[in-house]
């Protein structure tokens, strides 16, 4: 019993004074300062975006999702069959009849 509280007291010791060690041993960099010089830019207007790129972009963007959009329809269709009827000939009176109490 007594080499368990040594040794469990030696393990504590040096965990902790490790972490002492490492703790006190960091420190910050020194701060040098410089001086920053700014210079006067023109503006060429080579920042700027470009209005054809911005159509272009969008424009492929409207077709590939159309494109997933026709895809994605006709894939589902193949796998799982088209089930929705859209019959729109329903007779009002049959559909009234149908709910009343």
């Amino acid at each position: 019993m007594k080499r368990k509280i040594i040794a469990s007291s030696l393990a504590l010791s040096l965990l902790l004074g490790g972490a002492a060690f490492s703790s006190s041993s960091v420190g910050a960099a020194p701060i040098t300062e410089k001086e920053i010089t700014v210079k006067n830019v023109q503006n060429d207007n080579t920042a700027e975006p470009m209005f054809w790129a911005a159509v272009g972009k969008a424009a492929a963007k409207g077709v590939a999702w159309g494109a997933g959009w026709v895809a994605g329809e006709k894939g589902a269709n193949a796998i799982l069959g088209n089930s929705v009827e859209n019959n729109t000939s329903y007779n009002y009176q049959e559909v009234k009849e149908s709910f009343d109490l």
